[in-house]
C-alpha cells in the first residue's frame, strides 16, 4: 500500500527541523532531536529533514506505510515570498548520503538552515534516482512559519499521485473504489484522495450512497424511489480535500473512471417457452401494452420448459430427443450454458435447492438427473427405474427430495437424495401432469383432479383434499402470496378452451372455486388454452395462452383484486408469440457491475 506521509516542522531552542511523522507506520518513526543545536550561521538555525522510507514485506510486496517502499528520491524547493531559498534533490535509498539502513526501513536526514520567516515549501517523491522516473507524491506551495526559540508543528501531508483508479465490486449494491500509483501501490489513508460518483447516462435508476470518513472507498447503491427500470452509467471521479495539494494537477496523474460503472434495475421478467418459434422470451414486468416487444430473446429450438432456482436462475429445456437444456442468469440476456445431453422428450423440469436439476421424461429414460453444478459437458444420469412410468411431473422440496408423477401408473413417487432405491408412493385421483410444492405442500395437477398432500409424503399418505370443479388438464399451478392455489386447464369438456381457476384455503375436497375466469377471456384478447401461470411480487397474475391471438399464443396480465368477470389488463398476442407454453416470473433484479 501507499500513504503519502505528513511533515512536522519543530524549532526547538532556537533551532528546528523537518521530521516525517511516520504515525504507527511499518517504517518506524523518525530519530528525536537533540535538546539544542548550535547556529549553522548568523541568524540562521538548523534544520533536519529526516524521512523514512518502508521496505516491501515479502508476503505482500507492498508496504501500509505513509511512503511508498518504490521511493528512490525527492525533490524540495522552499520559497521566502517569491525568492526561491532552497532547491534540492535528494537521494533516500539505503545507499543515499545520509540514509541508514534496517530490515524495516530507511531512514534518511537532509540537513538545512533558514532564518525565521513565512516559507512555502514544495516537495516530490520519485521511484527513479535525483528527482527522475515517476512522480509517486506531491505536497505544493505549503506554507509555514519558522519563529526562533519556540517549538512550531507545521502540518505537511504528501498527497499521492494517481496513475490508476480501480474498482472492485463489494457485492450486489456497491463497489470500492482505490487509486494507485505509477508503481501499482494502492494509495489509502492521509494524502489518498476522495471519490465521487455522479449520473452519466441512461436512466436513473440509483440513489447514490457516496463515501463517507468511515467508509472513504465504498460507494453505495440502493434503486431509486420511485422504482425506475434500465440501466445508468456512473461515472466516477477523483479530487483531494481542501488543504491538501491536489495531485490530479500533476503530469500522468488520472483522476477519473475510464470505463464507468453500471447500475441496472429490473422489474421482475416474465420469462416464456415460444415453442414454435425456437426461443425463450423475456418480458418486462409490469407489461405496458399490447404491442409490448420482449426485451429478451434467447435462443432454443422446440422451448417448452422452464424453471427457476433461488438465485434467480432460469433453467430452459427443449421438447426434443435428446432435449437440449440452458441456464440464463440475471439480467437474462443471454444462455450462459447450453447443453445437449438431457433426457427424451421431457414436460417438466425442476431444480432443487442444492441445484440438482431434473426432467421428467415421457418417452426413453423415466427420468434425468444433473447433479449440480449443471454444466455443459455433464451428461445425467438416469433416475432409477423403480417406480416410474411415464413420468409428466417432477418437483423438489426443501429437503432436496425428489418427487415424479407417472401418468403410466397414476401416482407419485418420493425419492430421497441421492435418487436411488426403492421410492415411496402414494396415489393420484386421476392421471398426473405437473407437480408444484410449496413450503409443506404438494399440489399435484391431473387430467380430472387436483390432488393437495401435505409433507412428507409416506407410503400411508392421501390426499389431504382432492379439487375436481372445472378441472380440466391441469399443466400449471401457482400458489399467491396468501397460500391460495391457481389453476391453469389447458381444456376439456364445457370449458374445451381452457380457463383460470382459484381454490382458497384450507382446501377442500368439492370444493368450488372461487374464482373462474373461462378462455378467451374478453377485453380486447381472443387467445386459449392456459398453460403457464405466476404472480409477481406486486400481486399481478401472468398466464400464457397457447393458441389464437393476434399469431398463436398470449402472455395475459390480470391485476389484483381478481374476480370470475376480471378481463387482462394488458393482453400481449402479436406475432412474437408462436405456442407460449411454460411460464416463469423472475423477482425484481438490482445490480451493479464494475
Amino acid at each position: 500500500m501507499f500513504r503519502s506521509f505528513s511533515l512536522r516542522l519543530v524549532a526547538i531552542a532556537g533551532s528546528f527541523a523537518f521530521l516525517s511523522g511516520c504515525g504507527g507506520s511499518a517504517g518506524g518513526s523518525a530519530p528525536s532531536l537533540p535538546a539544542a543545536q548550535s547556529p549553522t550561521s548568523a541568524g540562521k538555525s538548523a534544520v533536519r529533514f529526516s524521512v523514512v522510507v518502508p521496505k516491501s514485506t515479502a508476503s505482500t510486496g507492498r508496504s501500509p506505510a505513509y511512503v511508498s517502499p518504490a521511493t528512490q528520491s525527492m525533490t524540495i524547493s522552499v520559497l521566502q515570498g517569491a525568492t526561491p531559498v532552497l532547491s534540492e534533490s535528494v537521494g533516500l535509498t539505503a545507499s543515499s548520503t545520509g540514509c541508514t539502513s534496517s530490515l524495516a526501513s530507511t531512514t534518511c536526514t537532509l540537513q538545512l538552515s533558514l532564518a525565521a520567516g513565512a516559507y512555502t515549501a514544495s516537495i516530490t517523491t520519485y521511484d527513479g534516482p535525483n528527482g527522475t522516473g515517476n512522480a509517486l507524491s506531491t505536497a505544493q506551495s505549503v506554507a509555514f512559519t519558522v519563529v526562533a526559540n519556540q517549538n512550531n508543528v507545521v502540518s505537511l501531508t504528501l498527497s499521492g499521485i494517481p496513475t490508476s483508479i480501480v474498482v472492485l465490486s463489494a457485492g450486489s449494491d456497491a463497489v470500492d473504489v482505490l487509486a494507485k500509483d505509477a508503481d501499482g501501490n494502492f494509495i489509502v489513508g492521509a494524502g489518498a484522495p476522495t471519490f465521487t460518483a455522479s449520473q452519466g447516462s441512461g436512466p436513473a435508476v440509483a440513489a447514490i450512497t457516496q463515501p463517507s470518513t468511515s467508509a472513504p472507498n465504498r460507494i453505495a447503491f440502493a434503486a431509486a424511489s420511485p422504482v425506475v427500470d434500465g440501466t445508468e452509467s456512473i461515472n466516477i471521479t477523483a479530487s483531494y480535500p481542501t488543504g491538501e495539494s491536489n495531485a490530479c494537477t500533476q503530469s500522468g496523474a488520472v483522476c477519473s473512471l475510464p470505463s464507468a460503472v453500471t447500475v441496472t434495475q429490473r422489474g421482475g421478467t416474465a420469462m416464456l417457452a415460444n415453442y414454435s418459434d425456437g426461443n425463450v422470451l423475456g418480458y418486462s414486468l409490469p407489461l405496458t401494452s399490447s404491442t409490448q416487444a420482449p426485451a429478451e430473446t434467447i435462443p432454443l429450438g422446440n422451448a417448452f420448459l422452464l424453471t427457476e432456482d433461488a438465485s434467480g436462475n432460469v433453467f430452459a429445456a427443449s421438447y426434443s430427443n435428446p432435449a437440449t437444456v440452458i441456464e440464463i442468469p440475471p439480467p437474462y440476456t443471454n444462455a450462459v450454458v447450453t447443453n445437449s445431453l438431457g433426457g427424451n422428450n421431457p414436460y417438466q423440469i425442476a431444480v432443487a435447492p442444492n441445484g440438482d436439476l431434473a426432467l421428467a421424461n415421457t418417452s426413453g429414460s423415466p427420468g434425468s438427473l444433473y447433479p449440480s453444478p449443471f454444466s455443459a459437458t455433464a451428461a445425467p444420469t438416469a433416475i432409477s427405474a423403480s417406480g416410474l412410468s411415464t413420468p409428466y411431473g417432477v418437483a423438489f422440496d426443501a429437503s432436496n427430495n425428489l418427487y415424479l408423477g407417472n401418468q403410466g401408473s397414476a401416482d407419485v413417487v418420493m425419492f430421497a437424495p441421492p435418487y436411488s432405491g426403492t421410492p415411496v408412493t402414494v396415489k393420484t385421483t386421476a392421471l398426473p401432469y405437473s407437480l408444484t410444492i410449496s413450503g409443506n405442500t404438494l399440489v399435484v395437477g391431473e387430467s380430472t383432479a387436483i390432488d393437495v398432500f401435505s409433507l412428507p409424503l409416506t407410503g400411508a399418505s392421501t390426499p389431504a383434499a382432492t379439487l375436481t370443479n372445472g378441472v380440466s388438464y391441469v399443466y400449471g399451478t401457482a400458489l399467491d402470496a396468501s397460500g391460495n392455489l391457481w389453476v391453469a386447464n389447458d381444456g376439456g369438456g364445457a370449458k374445451s378452451e381452457g380457463s383460470i381457476e382459484e381454490f382458497t384455503k384450507p382446501f377442500t375436497t368439492g370444493e368450488a372455486p372461487a374464482v373462474s375466469i373461462s378462455m378467451p377471456v374478453g377485453g380486447g384478447s381472443t387467445s386459449y388454452d392456459p398453460w403457464g401461470i405466476g404472480f409477481d411480487t406486486s400481486g399481478n397474475l401472468y398466464v400464457t395462452n397457447v393458441y389464437g391471438g393476434g399469431y398463436d399464443g398470449g402472455l395475459l396480465e390480470f391485476s389484483p383484486p381478481i374476480t370470475s368477470s376480471s378481463t387482462p389488463a394488458v393482453a400481449i398476442e402479436g406475432t412474437n408469440l408462436y405456442d407460449a407454453y411454460d411460464l416463469v416470473i423472475t423477482p425484481p433484479n438490482f445490480s451493479v457491475t464494475p
